[in-house]
């Protein structure tokens, strides 16, 4: 009976031997992926363009070679200055403003020249080749919701996160292309002198330390 106890102790041993070598086999990173953005003379509806490149980020770029997962775990979208159509900054306690719509999507880029590592995104152009993913589709919406706070965080579905991130792990350089509806109520073009903008993507990295 004492052998037989000694045999699981060594088994429970080993086991836990094995969590922890598998511990420090790999270590997880999050990283913020920002987007600052500002436009001038921009109306609605229509859509924009709006690029990164991980590469820019020192601490993906120093363990691109060793990341062996990836996870989009959230999307914020924000606005931080807005100057509406009559030349006067927009004011949330007293205008009201609203669209139709507001989609959200992200396309995957591809470098035109090979110059993989550019900020530039001249350098880059639409994937064809990878599927385009919608990150968020929100109806009548109030800009002040939007205005100066980090209030519409979109949590990505598992299955679309990770379709996401096996594309990631290949090609780190995408756009978030944002489509606008009309302001409500209006069939015209509506048009702004300024709007400056920020995209936050939350993204946790499995770095293999084998490697």
């Amino acid at each position: 009976m004492k052998k037989f106890a000694i045999i699981i102790a060594l088994l429970m041993l080993g086991g836990c031997y094995q969590d922890t070598v598998d511990s420090f086999s790999s270590f997880h990173f999050q990283m913020i992926v920002k987007i600052n953005t500002f436009y001038l003379n921009r109306a609605v509806p229509s859509q924009s363009l709006d690029f990164s490149n991980l590469n820019k980020y020192k601490e993906y770029h120093e363990n691109k070679e060793r990341i062996k997962k990836s996870q989009l775990l959230q999307f914020n979208y924000w606005i931080d200055s807005l100057v509406l159509e009559n030349n006067q900054p927009y004011d949330p306690n007293k205008d009201l403003l609203q669209l139709d719509y507001i989609i959200y999507t992200l396309v995957f880029a591809r470098p035109i020249a090979g110059n993989e590592n550019s900020e530039n995104p001249a350098d880059f152009e639409p994937d064809p080749t990878i599927p385009e993913y919608e990150l968020g589709r929100f109806s009548n919406v109030n800009i002040r919701d939007y205005y100066r706070k980090a209030h519409q965080i979109k949590d990505i579905p598992k299955e679309i996160s990770d379709q996401i991130s096996e594309h990631i792990l290949r090609s780190p350089y995408f756009y978030i292309r944002t489509t606008y509806g009309n302001v409500a109520g209006s069939l015209d073009k509506y048009h702004f002198p300024f709007i400056k903008t920020n995209f936050d993507l939350n993204i946790r990295f499995t770095v293999d330390l084998k490697e």
